[in-house]
């Protein structure tokens, strides 16, 4: 059977594009790696209301129960140097947590039922030919198409080997090492709330813990580079001291499970420079569609796979797959999350670099309602990144301004 476009990877960005693309009558093959769905997925699981409101089939399913959802309306934030906040939204929900398997194969049911899903199937290949591209199994096994979307993860098979990723890994991943348990062995103080530790000045670093309707999840994540000079080989006994680190401060009670330790990688350096190329679509964090700031991916990856599915659906309507036509995906992802992105960059590059202005914002933050309202807003996708440093220009830059001012004149003595 012939198809009009393969899918590489079924995760959120890969089973959106397909489930979009089938809907709208394209012959699609999805193929992903492993064996069956629901499958293991580590990851922190938070849904922003962007997202159900951009796409309101998941807001459905969701609803009907089909998968377990956690609403949250708190959120305890933590700096550096220990200044704790607490926000809370009394309205709508601040963020809504699922476990990534449940949600991962809700999506993958939809893509299923409009398009061809072949599973236990690794990609080792990719090459884009004059008339078509070519993938390669483990197996041996030759597949064709005329074009080819890439939602193959941070180590993205297709990214690699058409060049649109070429830069050395640990400049641009952060490792996120986690785990996920049930609540009879690891509870957590506040189920109805998520913490989030901001740890590490002199790279980016955090600490989380999501708690979901019947498991715990919490870790650690931090640039691969400082990951592979200072913990490598150690990961899991790093997390056994975090999760010790969190029943100090009285966050969380039981034992954690060794056995249940993940790490995995993450892009935090914002999207590839291109995500296209003839016959080629990146998606997801295949094209390193991931908040470098929040590291928050699921949104990204589902806009990313949406994007990427418009295009595609042109293409095989007119039948052109080269470069040219393709680079309208990446006009798109620019116009709706581009600005978004290239943001959580600037921001992650301003305030994880041992300033100390991560805990100045905080503390600030602490007195200043407004100013949590909005560090809090822009971490969750309810608030934009302008408002933010608009409301920081006003505030927190002239207080701080003038503090420099009365050391300068002595007047602090």
């Amino acid at each position: 059977m012939s198809f009009d476009v393969v899918v590489v990877g079924a995760g959120p960005a890969g089973a959106t594009a397909a489930y979009q693309m089938g809907l709208a009558g394209a012959k699609v093959l999805l193929l992903d790696k492993a064996k069956a769905f629901p499958r293991e997925k580590p990851c922190g699981g938070g849904l922003s209301a962007r997202l159900l409101q951009r796409f309101p089939y998941v807001r459905e399913f969701l609803d009907a129960g089909e998968v377990p959802v956690n609403p949250i309306r708190r959120v305890h934030l933590e700096s550096p140097d220990g200044t704790r906040v607490t926000h809370e939204q009394e309205n709508d929900p601040i963020l809504y947590l699922i476990r990534r398997w449940e949600f991962d194969a809700a999506l993958f049911r939809r893509a299923e039922s409009v398009c061809t899903v072949r599973t236990g199937v690794t990609i080792r290949r990719c090459e884009v030919k004059p008339t078509h591209v070519e993938l390669e199994t483990t197996e041996g096994e030759i597949i064709t198409a005329p074009l080819v979307i890439g939602a193959d993860s941070a180590n993205s098979v297709i990214a690699r080997h058409t060049g649109l990723r070429t830069e050395a890994a640990h400049k641009e991943y952060a490792v996120d090492m986690m785990e996920e348990t049930t609540y009879d062995r690891l509870q957590v103080a506040d189920r109805e709330s998520i913490y989030l530790f901001l740890t590490l000045t002199q790279t980016f670093g955090y600490g989380y813990i999501f708690p979901k309707t019947e498991h715990l999840n919490l870790g650690f994540g931090c640039k691969l580079d400082w990951y592979l000079t200072a913990l490598r080989g150690k990961g899991a006994d790093h997390h056994a001291e975090w999760v010790d680190t969190l029943k100090q401060k009285g966050d969380v009670t039981g034992e954690t499970d060794r056995g249940g330790y993940k790490a995995f990688p993450i892009p935090v350096s914002g999207p590839l420079v291109k995500t296209y190329a003839d016959r080629v679509l990146l998606a997801g964090d295949a094209g390193g569609f991931v908040n470098a700031f929040t590291a928050e991916g699921i949104y990204y990856a589902m806009t990313s796979g949406s994007l990427a599915a418009d295009v595609a659906l042109k293409s095989i309507r007119s039948q052109r797959y080269d470069g040219r036509q393709l680079s309208a995906y990446q006009k798109a992802w620019q116009r709706e999350i581009g600005d978004d992105l290239r943001h959580s960059v600037e921001i992650q590059h301003r305030l994880f670099n041992g300033s100390g202005r991560m805990d100045s914002l905080v503390r600030s933050a602490k007195s200043d309602p407004e100013l949590l309202r909005l560090i809090i807003g822009y971490s969750m996708g309810s608030a934009r990144y302008d408002e933010l440093r608009s409301y920081m220009m006003r505030s927190t830059v002239p207080t701080w301004v003038w503090s420099k001012v009365r050391a300068a004149v002595g007047l602090n003595a």
